[in-house]
């Protein structure tokens, strides 16, 4: 049985298995990661609770890269509910800014 590596240092963005593009990819995230988080939430805090379609088309993003980065947002982030149920529009759920 092999152990997951974890380095708390930094979050690490593709495993060790992964492929030699991965860790490319996972690398080249830690740059922009940052950027991304800070401009969906602004959008959240400027034009209120937005599903990450929503939000692509406010930002500029991809809805990948909108649903990799609001995860990371941590307590910043919550998602929306109506009576104790996630609200839910063209297929992705709506967040707003806590």
């Amino acid at each position: 049985m092999s152990q997951l590596a974890i380095n708390f240092a930094e979050t690490v963005r593709a495993r060790r298995t992964d492929p030699a593009t991965s860790k490319r990819a996972g690398i080249n995230a830690s740059r922009f990661a940052n950027s991304h988080k800070a401009r969906i939430l602004a959008a959240l805090k400027q034009h209120g609770p937005r599903s990450a379609h929503e939000l692509s088309l406010l930002i500029g993003l991809t809805v990948v890269q909108i649903d990799r980065r609001l995860p990371e947002l941590g307590s910043a982030v919550a998602v929306m509910k109506q009576g104790g149920v996630d609200v839910v529009r063209q297929g992705c759920r709506v967040w707003m800014a806590a």
